[in-house]
């Protein structure tokens, strides 16, 4: 890319593409998976830059400060290492938000991350931006690179700080998330509202709810979009435990059930980056593979799930 794109000027283009029947031929869209390396970035909308589509998800792995920091700063450092940037974390994550910010801290990688935290109460906005204010603390930073109001917690207040934020150069992104599917209706009507650069929602072969609204209000709105639980809660694993990965995926570059599944979720045209969750070297050195080779087709996505389906 030779310069960044205006969220009119990236809109205007992938849609020229969708109607040359780009999207449907390969499974994604040629802009919107140009990279800038061997792997697979993705743009965001509102901005036209580039991030990896594939990051860390820190919900129910990161949040024991006192168990085994080594092993979640190993995760980070591997995380950068293989060529990933964004990190999701939030208050709300026990000390998550501290063990993430102490990691970047030792490694000295603030600038090398892609920083995605939220805005996580029931309180009012005051405690809203209180709460803001130590995440910074937590976090070690004087800035984020994207900041979410959580599960729809007092969605018009909470994005109000946090544009009052973006406007003091602390915050780049604004962002909104849930993870239940009873939402995505409420997430359609924000994203048309105008207000948000993210949207965080889950997705993934066990539940493609978002497919129906969610995402193509998002293409229609230059939203660009964060998956979270794109391996159901372990869900996908066990439905595939002792199952041997079919031949034909191996030709866009499946050798795990892991990279199955991620490639999958980004395959979709209109999926940014999908953030699993793990602490574990190994699983982000595969989940970053799955950004290697190409993506399925239209028709090859739509072969795995019924692959899933007749299990």
């Amino acid at each position: 890319m030779k310069r960044d794109l205006t969220r009119k000027e990236f809109l205007k283009l992938s849609g020229a593409a969708a109607g040359a029947g780009l999207l449907a031929s390969s499974g994604f869209g040629s802009l919107a998976n140009a990279q800038t390396s061997d792997l697979l970035h993705r743009t965001i909308h509102s901005s036209g830059e580039m991030i990896p589509a594939v990051g860390l998800g820190t919900a129910e792995t990161f949040g024991d400060l006192s168990q085994d920091f080594q092993m979640r700063r190993d995760t980070i450092e591997t995380l950068f290492r293989e060529g990933g940037t964004v990190i999701d974390t939030a208050p709300t994550y026990s000390k998550a938000e501290q063990v993430v910010g102490r990691a970047l801290d030792e490694l000295g990688a603030r600038d090398k991350c892609f920083l995605a935290t939220k805005t996580s109460t029931r309180g009012d906005k005051q405690v809203g931006i209180d709460q803001n204010t130590q995440s910074f603390i937590d976090l070690r930073t004087d800035k984020f690179d994207l900041l979410q109001v959580h599960n729809h917690r007092g969605t018009d207040m909470h994005i109000e700080s946090i544009n009052d934020l973006k406007a003091d150069g602390k915050v780049r992104y604004v962002g909104l998330t849930h993870s239940n599917n009873s939402l995505n209706d409420a997430a359609v009507t924000v994203i048309e509202s105008g207000r948000l650069d993210f949207m965080q929602v889950q997705y993934n072969m066990f539940d493609r709810s978002v497919e129906e609204r969610v995402l193509p209000a998002a293409r229609d709105n230059g939203v660009a979009m964060m998956i979270n639980l794109p391996f159901a809660r372990g869900r996908v694993f066990s439905a595939t435990a002792g199952v041997e990965i079919p031949e034909w995926a191996k030709e866009f570059g499946v050798d795990s059930w892991g990279k199955f599944f991620l490639k999958y979720t980004i395959a979709h045209p209109d999926v940014t980056v999908a953030i699993p969750g793990t602490i574990h070297t190994h699983h982000v050195v595969d989940n970053i593979g799955a950004l290697r080779g190409r993506l399925p087709t239209m028709i090859e996505r739509a072969r795995m799930v019924q692959f899933i389906e007749d299990l």
